[in-house]
């Protein structure tokens, strides 16, 4: 199709063709008249000098289109829109095969479920270190309190000290047989149901993954009147279930391991370090009860000094219970971080599971569909165009920078259709371009002009359009 600049040439040679027929026709009586006529065009023009509109070429687009990508690739899974369709922002269009993301995902939720668990242990760890830090307290004090005792003599209320000594032994046994209670008490029944659930979980993913496996291996046939085994699923699709197959095999066995530990209960080395606090309580009550009992009978040196290194073991415990302490902060710490990366990477998968999903950015309709089920959709490609085609606008094509700076933003602008010649709209210029681009070897750029209604006319994207801009 011809531009505007080629039409003015061809208007330009048909003007000049007319004056010589005039002239030819005229001869030479009529050569000083149309010199004089000549001369009055040209001192009237130079007088006036009235701007001339700007002619361009144009194309209908609608009010608002995209070409919509997926930011990774994958196998087209499904396609849920054909072109024409109409659709409303946030309604899914293409979803891609997320089948392995959605594996990641089930096993990050039993990471960051655990991750949880552990914390709720740490912590409980860290309340029973912190209780032994209060024991070897009062521990000292009662090394004290029977220093006190012996050194000074047998006296009554140095007796009646010892004796509450004996009382506080004894506390001090019904708390550590307490929290060996709740050391060795490490299965619970939510525990239980919990990892119960994981496992039958686990193995049903496995049974659907291994009987869509089987389903493959056992789809082979032989066509006929051939001599040769066709199986239609062997390449990408069984090595891809196999890996899931494998996969979710190894999450069964993951979650049945942690079942059967929790069945298992305490371990030994559990149950000797909850045995140790029950043992240390009862060996500080038979020191109480011997320190009441060297009251009584009188001290020797020995027996003072011996004291004196009680006090000396009670306090070197304290240090020993905030050691601990530190130990069980750090734990908990470290099961805390374990849980922020447990989150951080579930957040991760489903993060990339969204990007598996095309969906509409704002109400349109669907313009062109560009992928099919089964096809690998490239990353950036585009997949589907939506469009706003409510209304419509005119974009320039071939506006050169001699008649830009003519143009303003509020131009009054008449548009003609090569479809509909009988029709000539009204529009207004509401963008400029700041920016060229190069047609046909010409720096042009782009006007987007706004149109009113035009429901009633037979209009379609990519129509070419004329247009005349009223100059500045």
């Amino acid at each position: 199709m011809m531009n505007i600049n080629g039409k003015r040439i061809v208007y330009s040679l048909l003007a000049l063709a007319l004056l010589g027929l005039l002239v030819a026709c005229g001869g030479e009586e009529a050569a000083p008249a149309a010199s004089e006529a000549t001369a009055t065009d040209t001192s009237s023009s130079q007088s006036q000098q009235t701007p001339q509109n700007v002619l361009a070429e144009g194309e209908v687009v609608p009010l608002e289109y995209l070409d919509l990508a997926f930011q990774t690739g994958g196998l087209v899974a499904e396609v849920m829109v054909e072109e024409g369709d109409t659709v409303s922002a946030g309604d899914i269009l293409v979803q891609l095969d997320a089948t392995d993301l959605e594996i990641a995902l089930s096993q990050g939720e039993a990471r960051l479920a655990s991750a949880q668990s552990a914390v709720v242990a740490a912590q409980s760890r860290l309340a029973s270190a912190e209780a032994q830090v209060g024991t070897a307290e009062l521990q000292v004090t009662a090394a004290e309190a029977q220093l006190t005792l012996i050194q000074a003599g047998a006296r009554p209320e140095e007796i009646e000290a010892a004796e509450k000594q004996i009382d506080a032994a004894n506390a001090s046994i019904a708390q550590a047989q307490g929290q060996r209670a709740a050391a060795l008490n490490v299965t619970t029944d939510s525990a239980v149901q919990a990892a119960q659930a994981r496992v039958s979980a686990a193995q049903a993913q496995l049974v659907v993954l291994e009987d869509a496996y089987d389903s493959i291996i056992n789809g082979c046939f032989t066509p006929p009147g051939a001599d040769a085994e066709v199986c239609p699923a062997y390449g990408p699709i069984e090595e891809q279930t196999r890996a899931q197959v494998n996969a979710a095999r190894a999450n069964a066995q993951a979650a049945q391991s942690g079942l059967d530990q929790l069945l298992a209960g305490a371990t030994n080395g559990q149950r000797a370090a909850a045995s140790g606090g029950v043992v240390l309580a009862q060996a500080q009550k038979e020191i109480a009860e011997a320190q009441l009992a060297l009251i009584l009978a009188g001290a020797t040196d020995e027996q003072v000094r011996q004291v004196e290194v009680a006090v000396e073991q009670a306090k070197a415990g304290i240090e020993i219970a905030k050691a601990g302490v530190i130990q069980a902060q750090a734990a908990v710490q470290q099961a805390e971080s374990a849980v922020v990366t447990a989150e951080a990477a579930l957040e991760a998968t489903q993060a990339a599971i969204a990007k598996m999903t095309l969906v509409a950015p704002f109400d349109g309709t669907v313009g062109a569909v560009r992928v099919d089920v089964g096809q690998l959709a490239g990353p950036g490609a585009p997949a589907v165009s939506v469009a706003d085609l409510s209304g419509w606008l005119i974009e320039t094509t071939d506006l050169t920078e001699l008649d830009v700076a003519k143009v303003e933003v509020g131009s009054t602008v008449e548009i003609s259709f090569d479809a509909i010649p009988s029709e000539t709209l009204t529009g207004e210029v509401t963008k400029i371009a700041n920016i060229s681009g190069i047609s046909q070897g010409d720096v042009v750029y782009q006007v987007t002009i706004s149109l009113g209604d035009t429901s009633d006319l037979p209009i379609r994207w990519g129509m070419t359009t004329f247009v005349d801009v009223d100059a500045n």
